[in-house]
């Protein structure tokens, strides 16, 4: 019944979204909601799971779940629940709050937010003279490592290579053992968007792809990063020239949302 309640205020969630910024400039009389947090044992994949300390029922019918992309910007209607839990599947990283509502009425004002968003990682630059490099991703220091990747003690997470015609590719860490001995078992893949394939989607991850752009790259501990290659311009001496490698980590386990 509740959620036919919540289904009958589509009027009233037009009324917020048209508004200037959406949720936030009609407010009600009821309590703000607390204890809002990204439940991170169940969040995974695409699917965000945010719970909040529910209110007495006898006040409430339910909530309403609202997202946007970055801290500031018009919110957006995610899901109306009748409990203290709401999923949301996203397209990419977000921010989100919660209100409650009663028949017409809502809370005063918008809950605290919380948000998926990633972590930056350093940009690093690295020479480049046709040899192949590795790179292993520090998760502590947000950093990218580089090292050279014939050696079984640096356990790179992907390679920067040439193929025999001078292309270059970018590698997952364990894909030439015979090689590179110490890479881990990672997945790289082409970026399109702001997720990261599944891990069961053999189409999209793969062994190699072109370096330069975007990519993804899922590490053996089960956390996701997004990262884009350039290079400098070669040195007319040497004809060396600098990989420029830069990027984000997701800081949630298992989660594959980023932006821009």
């Amino acid at each position: 019944m509740k959620l036919l309640i919540a289904i009958s205020l589509l009027g009233v969630i037009a009324v917020f979204s048209g508004c200037g910024d959406s949720a936030t400039e009609i407010t009600g009389t009821l309590p703000i909601v607390t204890g809002i947090s990204i439940d991170t044992l169940t969040t995974t994949g695409d699917t965000v799971v945010v719970t909040w300390t529910a209110l007495d029922t006898t006040l409430v019918d339910g909530y309403f779940l609202w997202t946007r992309p970055t801290m500031e910007g018009n919110w957006t209607l995610a899901t109306a629940t009748e409990n203290n839990v709401g999923v949301h599947i996203a397209n990419q990283t977000g921010f989100y709050g919660v209100m409650a509502f009663s028949g017409t009425d809502n809370s005063a004002d918008m809950s605290m937010t919380v948000n998926t968003k990633t972590e930056i990682l350093s940009e690093i630059r690295q020479e480049f003279a046709f040899k192949p490099v590795g790179f292993r991703i520090d998760i502590d220091g947000d950093s990218l490592i580089a090292g050279d990747p014939t050696s079984s003690e640096f356990a790179q997470h992907f390679v920067v290579a040439m193929n025999w015609i001078g292309e270059r590719y970018v590698f997952r860490g364990n894909a030439h053992p015979e090689l590179w001995p110490g890479g881990s078992k990672t997945m790289i893949s082409s970026s399109y968007g702001f997720v990261a394939p599944a891990p069961d989607d053999s189409l999209s991850w793969s062994d190699s792809i072109s370096f330069g752009g975007d990519f993804f790259i899922a590490l053996d501990n089960n956390y996701y990063c997004m990262l884009k290659g350039t290079h400098t311009l070669p040195d007319t001496a040497s004809m060396t020239d600098t990989l420029v490698i830069r990027g984000q980590i997701q800081p949630i386990m298992g989660l594959r949302l980023f932006s821009e």
